[in-house]
């Protein structure tokens, strides 16, 4: 068990009993977590084909599951996830899906509890360790509709898009506040170190524990934070593509004085590739020389002076030599 005192002191977070605290398999979830999340979306998509009466290869003939999760330090140093998890039909976004949210958040309720995952020991002296998701799984429906304040209602878009952008801008240093040590993650940052030894000293080239040492800024997660598949939404690389463009586009409207034209805007910058070529600048020769005598007497004045270092180095290297 952990402390729950106030934020801003150093026993929030801690175990109530630091010497019976587990802190290796502690630090051993951590480092396993990516893994049993991996493990998760499988299992989901077992219980889905299982439930629609279809192999598991022909899920997608049927439905197509999609999400997006991140990442969350919990107080005492270690991670949990919260998810958006959307069923749609065979063709996508849009298309009719083959289960309701009720129906949905059931299976995530059953597929959850059963995923483990067996860490292998840290060396000869170790044993191995049966993962599993702990018992405060809360699974919510999310519906269009008015924002309530009911903590068992339904969650509305707009308030799971702010939980997630603020989880997702959460580290292991926001754990930290100026000026307030917290022993507990000090312990769980030396007991990342700690285990990277062992496993060093066991197995050079085999053990999952050897980079261990290098996470221990993050108290051992080493997964992102954010991740979502393929089909959830607008992939990361259209986006860079359109604030790339975006900025393209501003920058030649800035340079003629044209208002930026913002018609069908969102469909120019997400195009797969651009019809024309837009130029935003253009080079002309110019001349050959100093604009103004001022620079001209600045730079044979630095060209000097490092002439004269140069020369006084080599006179007191031949006369030390």
């Amino acid at each position: 068990m952990h402390a729950g005192a106030h934020r801003g002191r150093p026993a929030h977070g801690s175990p109530l009993c630091a010497d019976c605290y587990d802190w290796a398999s502690a630090v051993v979830w951590q480092w396993w977590a990516p893994e049993m999340w991996r493990r998760t979306t499988i299992a989901l998509r077992r219980v889905l084909a299982v439930l629609l009466g279809v192999p598991e290869k022909r899920l997608k003939v049927v439905a197509s599951l999609q999400y997006a999760k991140v990442a969350e330090y919990q107080a005492r140093g270690l991670i949990h996830f919260h998810a958006l998890v959307r069923l749609d039909g065979p063709d996508g976004p849009g298309s009719p899906a083959p289960l309701d949210g009720e129906h949905l958040a059931d299976v995530l309720r059953t597929a959850a509890p059963a995923v483990t995952y067996t860490a292998p020991p840290v060396d000869a002296q170790d044993t191995a360790r049966v993962l599993a998701w702990g018992q405060q799984l809360d699974v919510r429906v999310v519906r269009d509709g008015a924002r309530t304040d009911d903590p068992a209602g339904p969650l509305t878009p707009e308030q799971v898009a702010g939980y997630l952008a603020k989880y997702a801008t959460k580290d292991a240093n926001s754990l930290r506040s100026p000026g307030v040590p917290r022993p507990h993650l000090t312990r769980l940052t030396k007991t990342c170190r700690g285990l990277a030894d062992r496993a060093r000293r066991h197995d050079r080239e085999e053990s999952p524990y050897l980079l261990l040492g290098k996470w221990a800024h993050m108290l051992g997660f080493r997964g992102h934070f954010s991740t979502k598949s393929r089909r959830y939404s607008v992939t990361l690389g259209a986006l860079r593509r359109a604030r790339h463009r975006f900025q393209q586009l501003a920058a030649e409207s800035r340079r003629t004085g044209e208002p930026l034209d913002v018609r069908e805007l969102e469909e120019r910058l997400l195009a797969e590739d651009e019809e024309t070529t837009l130029v935003i600048g253009e080079w002309t020769y110019q001349g050959t020389g100093w604009t103004r005598a001022g620079d001209q007497a600045l730079a044979l004045a630095a060209a000097g002076r490092a002439r004269e270092y140069a020369q006084w180095r080599a006179e007191e290297n031949s006369r030390t030599a």
